[in-house]
């Protein structure tokens, strides 16, 4: 569904990245000082994979591994998926929905820009609702308020 509201308007753009090369305690202190699900993992500008807190909890914790001793490329998720600034949310959420995943680095010309989170999503599915009422309304006559008091099955 087309929203008409872009990645960049709802996207993080304060992205914590780290190396592949680095030791997951460095991930995982950022993640724990910044109150954060995961961090983007890059070569240069270019990001080539994702650490979250599932990587680090499954991988890295219950495999008895030591994360000072791992390294981010040992246990990241990738390839992974990213998308430009200009994808729509309602695309976003989809692609999202379809691989799982709920967190999307977002790059401009091969440089990492942003970060798209399902938390986004949802902070403006108020407005996204709003709108799906209005387009009811001009599509069929239905008004707003009736549509609000409706109940979603």
């Amino acid at each position: 569904m087309k929203t008409g509201i872009k990645v960049s308007d709802v996207m993080k753009k304060k992205v914590v990245a780290v190396s592949p090369a680095d030791r997951c305690e460095k991930a995982l202190s950022y993640m724990v000082e910044l109150d954060i699900g995961s961090v983007v993992v890059v070569e240069g500008k270019k990001p080539v994979g994702i650490l979250t807190d599932s990587n680090l909890l499954e991988r890295v914790f219950y495999a008895g591994r030591d994360p000072k001793k791992a390294r981010i490329a040992e246990v990241m998720t990738h390839p992974i998926r990213t998308i430009p600034p200009t994808t729509d949310v309602g695309e976003a959420s989809r692609i999202m929905r379809d691989l799982g995943v709920k967190r999307l680095p977002v790059v401009h010309k091969g440089k990492l820009v942003g970060i798209i989170t399902e938390s986004d999503i949802i902070s403006i599915s108020p407005a996204l609702f709003e709108m799906i009422a209005e387009a009811v309304e001009m599509r069929c006559g239905i008004p707003e308020k009736a549509i609000s008091k409706m109940e979603m099955k």
